[in-house]
């Protein structure tokens, strides 16, 4: 588990057709980059899964690399799908728009099992 402050991603494969990344602790300008890179890790011609379930904060340069991922993805033929239950990474999803260009699920397994577009 992450301390304040600090961010650690986890990647993992979901069956053999997605990418799990896993996300705990806070999302903000100093830690982007380690979900960047992370997601540039990730096969974006294939279905990625961002488990934000463990996200403790989340800001603009967070909301700006969730959307540059998803735009990556699109772009290859594969998707991007959030998970997070939390009401205060929800609403700032949702403030920012995010939520109406992803799909946001309550957890990874039903984010794994929707349907691909």
């Amino acid at each position: 588990m992450a301390r304040p402050g600090e961010l650690e991603v986890n990647i993992e494969s979901a069956s053999g057709r997605a990418t799990v990344v896993r996300v705990d602790g806070d999302l903000d300008m100093a830690t982007c980059p380690k979900l960047a890179e992370a997601l540039e890790r990730a096969d974006v011609g294939k279905r990625t899964i961002i488990d934000l379930s463990g996200c403790t904060f989340l800001d603009s340069s967070a909301v700006r690399v969730l959307i540059a991922a998803a735009r990556a993805s699109e772009s290859a033929g594969g998707d991007v799908l959030l998970v997070t239950k939390d009401p205060g990474i929800l609403r700032i999803l949702e403030i920012a728009s995010v939520d109406a260009m992803l799909p946001v699920h309550e957890t990874v397994e039903s984010a794994a099992v929707t349907r691909e577009k």
